[in-house]
């Protein structure tokens, strides 16, 4: 298990977000967080923090050496090792101006602190072994959740669900492993033809719980990064019109005048619960001046990169070699038609988009009179969840690390379920389950190198 040096250390760090607030809040922990607090705190009932008793929260003020006030405050004291470090933590809550906040800084540091690295606090937390690295990458995750659903997700995932699920997995190895060991180093004992085929079937029970929790990898994804949508379509037919409707706020500028939108548009929205980054492309095909030429250029960047095209066509009117040209573009990509001006006598046939861009779904709508935006909005999730239910109850996986720790586990246990049906010595065929654990284990925390130790909580705020 990699240690850290520091872990005699008192750390402090500000807790709240940069910038001016009714509220800051600044944190300590470690083993002279009393002692520093009794420096610093000066209560209206003139006792000392390190008399107080654990969750309870105080009225008073922070001094200088020479009893200047700093400012008013209320402090919280947290004893370990029932913290969220599982040692001593305060947290003084005070005005939150940036200069109040950093002088309180400065003045712990002086009494013998030093500032926390990012995430050093959730580090603790997993090095104290109060949680295990999957808990602690849930903390970052609720921190940075884009929706109501990856924030549920994220919150099953710290209170330890996905832990849970896989130290079932482990020890199910575990055990398998243990039977192995004991047929190879008592090979006297028989081993006939159906305890073989018993373990080969552990063995297949066990990478079928691997193999479920990476099915749920890319619905895990889609709740924490979200659905890149490109709109797409000729100058004029009603793009930015339909971002504005779909983000219900108008966010883009609509006129008469076709080419309006000369550069790309970039918003996050929510449909039922996913997020969704939603991206409105310039129209134009023809470019007049180098601004054009960019724009065209982004369009065609982005278009490649999107997860879902929207390609909008103006219904009450004739499909024209601009649309053609578009149609060539986003040809096997994945498409969702949208036919707007719906609301206005059609001139296009649904088959005749179908003719030329295949068996895509093509929804009807008025972007200007918001008729069937609901529909559209369905169409999209359907195709986002390509049928199959979205379900935030059940254990989901999010994390890149996550799934590739999960891969190489079910590939070991792939290659040794193919061993025991060879009929391969179990010598070998332990090894392998012992692969799939230590990959379990690198999941988890068990075992993790410093260097992937300090890059995953690199990516935490400070006072995290």
């Amino acid at each position: 298990m990699y240690q850290l040096n520091s872990l005699e250390d008192t750390i402090v760090a500000i807790a709240t977000p940069m910038g001016q607030g009714g509220i800051g809040i600044v944190r300590l922990s470690g083993k002279n967080t009393l002692g520093i607090c009794d420096r610093l705190f000066v209560s209206k009932n003139k006792k000392k923090p390190s008399e107080f008793k654990s969750f309870t929260v105080h009225y008073g003020w922070i001094v200088k050496k020479d009893f200047e006030i700093i400012d008013e405050a209320l402090l919280t004291l947290m004893r370990a090792p029932k913290s969220y470090t599982t040692e001593d933590v305060a947290e003084i809550s005070c005005h939150g101006g940036m200069v109040v906040l950093q002088a309180i800084v400065q003045l712990i540091v002086d009494l013998g602190a030093r500032l926390a690295e990012p995430g050093e606090f959730t580090k603790r937390a997993f090095l104290n072994g109060r949680i295990d690295l999957t808990q602690a990458e849930a903390v970052l995750d609720i921190i940075q959740a884009k929706t109501d659903r990856f924030l549920r997700l994220s919150l099953n995932q710290l209170k330890g669900e996905l832990s849970i699920e896989l130290e079932g997995i482990r020890e199910h190895l575990m055990r398998i492993y243990v039977q192995m060991e004991a047929i190879v180093n008592f090979p006297e004992d028989d081993l006939d033809a159906s305890n073989r085929m018993k373990l080969t079937e552990e063995i297949q029970s066990a990478k079928n719980r691997v193999d479920r929790l990476l099915a749920s990898g890319e619905q895990g994804r889609i709740f924490k990064d979200g659905i890149r949508i490109v709109i797409c379509g000729k100058p004029n037919v009603g793009k930015s019109s339909l971002l504005n409707v779909l983000l219900k706020t108008p966010r883009a500028i609509v006129t008469d005048i076709a080419g309006t939108t000369r550069d790309t548009i970039e918003e996050i929205l929510q449909i039922k619960g996913i997020p969704f980054q939603l991206i409105d492309t310039a129209g134009i095909l023809e470019p007049r001046d180098l601004v054009e030429e960019e724009a065209i250029r982004r369009s065609h960047l982005y278009i490649n990169s999107a997860d879902l095209i929207l390609f909008v066509v103006d219904g009450s009117d004739e499909i024209t070699s601009e649309d053609e040209l578009l149609i060539k573009n986003i040809s096997g990509k994945n498409v969702l038609v949208v036919l707007n001006k719906c609301d206005l006598e059609q001139k296009i046939v649904p088959e005749e988009i179908r003719q030329r861009l295949g068996d895509n779904k093509i929804i009807k709508v008025s972007a200007l009179k918001k008729i069937s935006i609901e529909n559209l909005e369905d169409a999209i999730v359907e195709n986002v969840a390509q049928g199959r239910p979205i379900d935030t109850q059940t254990t989901l996986i999010s994390n890149v690390r996550h799934v590739q720790a999960l891969k190489d586990c079910s590939a070991a246990l792939a290659r040794a379920e193919g061993m025991t049906h060879d009929g391969l010595s179990f010598e070998f065929v332990s090894e392998e389950i012992k692969l799939a654990v230590n990959f379990l284990d690198n999941l988890t925390g068990r075992n993790i190198d410093r260097d992937l130790l300090e890059k995953i909580f690199s990516e935490f705020c400070i006072g995290k």
